[in-house]
């Protein structure tokens, strides 16, 4: 005669053992999750507005022509609305084109390159006064203030609860960012 094994399993009391131990650990990650989700947006969208500012520096460089920048904000310095690059032949720092035309290659048309909406989130982007309005790329790659002249620049961005990254621009029209230990408001 065979004699079976007994049957193994979960009894009911193990099983919300266990089911309590997952539980306090999750509880015990979340916060952090939530906080890692935050910084990794943060640094997100700094990378994204670096990209902005290298697509205006290598459009004017490749083109030959002046390539702005400008937020879309009716307010100074507030860039968190979105902004506009678009080439600048008459080097205005105002896009004189149609926003409906693709065609860049026309000659002494301002032609819209890209636009970015508005980052949303509690996101803030500022920047100094520098570059309150805008920014304009020469075609050797030097960067321009709203007004003329060859200006450094800082772009704060933040949002809540996350540390604060500065874009950095420096009067070649190299950009970087410098991620601070300083918490966003």
């Amino acid at each position: 005669m065979k004699k079976f094994a007994a049957n193994s399993g979960f009894t009911l009391i193990e099983l919300m053992i266990t089911l309590v131990v997952v539980i306090i650990l999750v509880a015990i990650a979340a916060p952090s999750f939530n906080s890692m989700i935050r910084e990794n947006r943060a640094a997100t969208q700094a990378n994204s507005f670096l990209a902005s500012l290298q697509t205006a520096r290598s459009e004017s460089i490749n083109r030959g022509v002046q390539v702005s920048m400008h937020r879309l904000s009716t307010i100074n310095s507030v860039w968190e609305d979105g902004w506009r690059i678009f080439t600048d032949w008459d080097g205005d720092g105002v896009f004189d084109g149609d926003l409906n035309e693709k065609d860049c290659s026309v000659e002494a048309q301002d032609c819209l390159l890209m636009e970015q909406q508005a980052l949303g989130n509690n996101i803030t982007l500022r920047s100094g006064a520098n570059h309150a309005v805008g920014l304009t790329f020469l075609p050797s790659g030097e960067i321009t203030a709203a007004g003329g002249g060859i200006v450094t620049g800082t772009f704060t961005l933040c949002i809540p609860d996350t540390n604060r990254r500065e874009i950095i621009i420096n009067s070649g029209g190299r950009a970087r960012i410098n991620p601070e230990d300083v918490t966003c408001p």
